[in-house]
């Protein structure tokens, strides 16, 4: 007679962590590519409160970069919309990450249950680098649940232009053109 749970070393913890680090070793290694991952120093940073800008000081103060590795990297050209300052354009980027390589870079973005925090608390908190560009994130969605844990992150990015980039010592060369 069968037990209603069976036992035995392949339960969902167990294709869970395999899953994850065959996505990291298989994916990744062989043919992937990796984003520097930036932390925003809210402590030591100074800021003006009114304005929003960089004072004569130590200014923002990023902390990193960590290595994240990307499954997946899709990038959208942004069109060049006309509005009240004139000609815009900022790319989106689209990442497909694994969540124990999001977990190693950045364990504060996950709240106790494991899932991510709102993207709204992450815009100004992070920065990510890749191919000379930096972006800010804008959205999180886990993805690829297996008995209730996510093995997956979807994140998408939006592209910061170099006259956002002015405040930020750490990212005055990525705003040169």
């Amino acid at each position: 007679m069968r037990a209603y749970t069976p036992g035995g070393r392949f339960d969902a913890d167990f294709e869970s962590d395999h899953i994850s680090e065959g996505a990291t070793s298989d994916i990744t290694n062989p043919v992937g590519t990796t984003a520097e991952w930036w932390r925003l120093d809210a402590v030591n940073s100074t800021r003006d409160a009114i304005y929003d800008v960089e004072p004569v000081g130590t200014g923002r103060i990023w902390l990193g970069p960590k290595t994240l590795s990307v499954l997946r990297v899709s990038l959208s050209q942004g069109a060049s919309m006309l509005n009240e300052r004139g000609f815009y354009n900022a790319d989106t980027m689209h990442l497909t990450l694994n969540v124990d390589d999001v977990q190693a870079v950045a364990p504060e973005i996950f709240n106790n249950v494991g899932s991510v925090v709102s993207a709204v608390d992450q815009l100004n908190k992070y920065r990510v680098v890749f191919r000379g560009q930096v972006y800010r994130p804008i959205k999180t969605q886990p993805a690829g649940l297996v008995a209730n844990r996510y093995t997956l992150i979807i994140m998408d990015l939006t592209q910061l232009a170099p006259d956002e980039l002015v405040n930020d010592a750490q990212f005055l060369t990525y705003a040169q053109p």
